[in-house]
Parts: C-alpha cells; sequence; structure tokens
C-alpha cells in the first residue's frame, strides 16, 4: 500500500510540475491552427479559384478548423482543472508538501530497514547481572 501513496504523491508532484507546461504547448498549438485556418482563408481572399480549388482549399480550412476545435476543447478542459485547483491552492505550497512528504517517507522507509534504538531504561542490564549471577 506505502507504494501505491508514493506514486500517487509522485503522479501528483509531476501534475502540479508541469500543468503550467501543458497548457503552453496547447496554446502553441492552437495558435498553430489559427494561422493555418488564417492562410487558407487569405488565399481564397487573394486568388480566382475554381471550383475543383474552392472544395480542396474548403475541405482542408474544414480540416484545420475540426482539429482546432479538439485542440481548444483540450486547452478549455486543462485550464479548467489547475484553476479550480489552484484557485483554492498554491501551486508551490502544494509542490513543496509534496517533495517533503515524499522525503519523509523515503526517511522512514530508511529507518525501518535498518532499526536503531536506544534504551531508556536499565531493565536490560538488571537481566543481564541475574543472569550473570545465575550463571556463576
Amino acid at each position: 500500500m506505502e507504494i501505491a501513496i508514493e506514486e500517487l504523491l509522485k503522479l501528483m508532484l509531476k501534475f502540479f510540475q508541469d500543468i503550467d507546461k501543458q497548457i503552453q504547448q496547447i496554446t502553441a498549438e492552437q495558435s498553430q491552427k489559427d494561422l493555418e485556418r488564417e492562410d487558407i482563408l487569405h488565399y481564397y481572399e487573394n486568388h480566382n479559384m475554381n471550383a475543383y480549388d474552392y472544395c480542396k482549399y474548403g475541405k482542408t480550412l474544414k480540416e484545420v478548423q475540426e482539429e482546432r476545435r479538439k485542440v481548444k476543447f483540450d486547452l478549455d478542459r486543462v485550464k479548467c482543472i489547475r484553476d479550480m485547483l489552484t484557485q483554492k491552492y498554491n501551486n508551490k505550497m502544494i509542490t513543496g508538501d509534496i517533495i517533503k512528504t515524499l522525503k519523509e517517507l523515503k526517511a522512514i522507509d530508511k529507518r525501518q530497514a535498518n532499526p536503531k534504538y536506544v534504551n531508556r531504561t536499565n531493565i536490560l542490564e538488571e537481566l543481564k547481572t541475574e543472569d550473570e549471577q545465575i550463571q556463576k
């Protein structure tokens, strides 16, 4: 069970560290689709075309628009997730807490692997003394 918790914490850390990068990547992809759409529309505006060209460029425009819609949908979803989580919490605080928790879990595992105990009473020494007296 501990492994599952650590894996979950690692996934959460990756999510909070990468969410802004994901938004930037998706935004760049949307901008690229906007530019492609604008290029096609400007071509329509500035060139005389026959029916075949209208169909060809119209089909490409529709494909670009459909791709743009998918990208925009992805962007809206990622922004929604980010905004809902970061409005309530500070991203840096969350990532700091997750990193601290992972370090503490690692320290606990290390202590468990090499347990050390310092006696707090003299009870064991008394037992040893009794054993020594019995053996004599």
